[in-house]
């Protein structure tokens, strides 16, 4: 990725020359080995924290104006509202609940990690012209401070669909201690082998949409 930044300056000595820094890196700050890992807890691990957020919104000239708290209460209210009314004894066992679970929110975390990765690379790329250009080149090149701010935005996408993240499973902790209370576990030979139509039942449904944080105000 190459970032050009151009300037006039006049010289006394010499014609209006054009002054180029160009950069070209492909570090990433986030190791593959972590974005392999496409999880929940992964998810929860990585996460940008809500100051950093912020205070990269405000170099872009954006606000920041969302808690995370809120986030977590929209995605723990709609899995709510989706399990609400949910034959949960369809599922053999707790494990199989909780994998269905994960699978209605694979969508999101996929969608998270691909998010989160492209922020920080375009927030390290930002930091590497910031170091080698001067204020002055900054402000009088449009294409920085537009590309300034899409990363911005980008990295708080990352933020809020990480805390939607969080908060569904936090919602779905509670789902699954009610079923554990619900289900206590069965011997092995009682337990069928039939769950099929229930697998496929969960993943229509989708207990847990992308779509909800998707549309969520950003």
């Amino acid at each position: 990725m190459i970032v050009t930044i151009t300037t006039g300056r006049n010289d006394s000595d010499h014609h209006d020359t054009e002054q180029r820094c160009e950069l070209s890196t492909s570090v990433r700050r986030l190791g593959r080995e972590k974005l392999a890992d496409r999880t929940v807890e992964t998810v929860l691990q990585l996460t940008p924290d809500t100051e950093t957020v912020a205070a990269t919104l405000h170099g872009a000239g954006l606000r920041f104006s969302r808690k995370a708290e809120t986030v977590r209460r929209e995605a723990s209210r709609t899995v709510r509202t989706e399990a609400k009314g949910f034959d949960f004894s369809i599922f053999a066992d707790l494990d199989e609940l909780q994998d269905q679970a994960r699978l209605s929110l694979q969508e999101a975390v996929d969608t998270f990690l691909h998010l989160l990765a492209q922020a920080e690379d375009e927030r390290f790329q930002i930091e590497q012209i910031t170091q080698n250009t001067t204020v002055e080149q900054r402000l009088n090149d449009p294409a920085f401070r537009a590309r300034r701010e899409a990363a911005g935005r980008v990295f708080y996408q990352a933020w809020h669909g990480g805390h939607w993240i969080a908060g569904a499973w936090e919602a779905f902790g509670k789902v699954f201690d009610a079923y554990r209370k619900a289900n206590p576990a069965r011997p092995a030979a009682l337990a069928s082998n039939d769950t099929g139509h229930a697998r496929q039942d969960l993943v229509a449904r989708k207990i847990v949409s992308l779509d909800a944080w998707k549309s969520a105000d950003r």
